[in-house]
C-alpha cells in the first residue's frame, strides 16, 4: 500500500469519478490518500451494493445508479475518472474506457487500477487461478465475467487511451484483503457446484485441485494490483 500512498498523496482529484464503484472500496482508497479532493461519485447497476453505500455517503461523498455506457454527464465535467479491477466484468470495455474519457477534463487523471494474474508471487498466483475458474464458471452461467488480464496487457489497454504521462505502479492489500481471498477459497466446493450440470463439470474440478495444490504448497494472497494513472 506504500506505493498507492506515494502516487496518490500528491494529487488533487479535483471532482471525481469512481465507475463500477461496487462496494467503494477504490472511491474510499482515494478519499484516505488523495492530496486532495472537491467531491468523489461512486456509480454502479448493483441495487443492492448501493444500498449498502447510502450510510456512507457524506456531503462531497456521494453513489449514483449509473450505466458505464451512458454516463449522466456533459463533456469535460470530472477532473479525474477511474475504474478499479471493473474491466474484467464488461462486455464492451472500449466504449467504458470512452466514456470516462469524454466526460474528463482535458488535463484530468485517468485512473485505470486492475489486478493481475501473472505476477512471480506463488501465493498470489493461487488467486490469480481461483479467479480464472471463477470467471469461467461464471461465464458457463451466462454471466459477464472475463478472465483477470496479464500485467502487459492492463498497459496496452491503459496506452491506448492516447494519455499523457503514464505512471504505472504495483502494489499489494493489507492482510485484511487476503484474509477474505482466503474465505473465498474455503466455499471453493459451493463454487463447483453451480455448474455441476456443466458439460464443463470435470473440467472445472480438475482446475479446482491445481488450486488446491498450489495453496497447499504456497498458500494464498490477494492479486497484485497494477495502478496506472495518465493525464488526458
Amino acid at each position: 500500500m506504500e506505493n498507492f500512498k506515494r502516487v496518490f498523496g500528491n494529487k488533487d482529484l479535483g471532482r471525481a469519478i469512481d465507475v463500477g464503484t461496487r462496494r467503494g472500496e477504490f472511491l474510499f482508497r482515494m478519499k484516505e490518500y488523495a492530496g486532495s479532493y472537491e467531491k468523489l461519485i461512486g456509480i454502479d447497476i448493483n441495487v443492492d451494493e448501493l444500498n449498502n453505500l447510502k450510510s456512507k455517503e457524506e456531503h462531497n461523498i456521494k453513489f449514483q445508479f449509473m450505466n458505464a455506457y451512458n454516463l449522466e454527464y456533459p463533456d469535460r465535467y470530472f477532473d479525474a475518472v477511474s475504474i478499479s479491477n471493473t474491466l474484467h466484468h464488461l462486455n464492451d470495455m472500449g466504449s467504458v474506457l470512452q466514456e470516462m474519457k469524454r466526460v474528463l477534463k482535458v488535463g484530468g487523471y485517468f485512473i485505470i487500477n486492475e489486478m493481475f494474474h501473472d505476477c512471480c508471487d506463488n501465493s498470489r498466483n493461487t488467486h490469480g487461478m481461483l479467479h480464472i475458474l471463477e470467471s469461467e464458471i461464471d461465464t458457463e452461467l451466462g454471466k459477464i465475467h472475463n478472465r483477470t488480464f496479464e500485467r502487459e496487457e492492463i498497459i496496452r489497454v491503459a496506452s491506448s487511451l492516447g494519455l499523457n504521462s503514464l505512471e504505472i505502479t504495483e502494489y499489494n492489500e493489507t492482510l485484511e484483503y487476503d484474509m477474505k481471498i482466503e474465505k473465498k477459497l474455503g466455499r471453493l466446493d459451493d463454487m463447483l457446484l453451480k455448474a455441476v450440470n456443466s458439460d464443463k463439470y470435470e473440467y472445472f474440478c480438475q482446475s479446482a485441485e491445481r488450486i488446491r495444490c498450489n495453496y497447499n504448497n504456497y498458500g494464498i494472497k490477494r492479486c497484485t494490483q497494477l495502478l496506472v494513472i495518465g493525464k488526458k
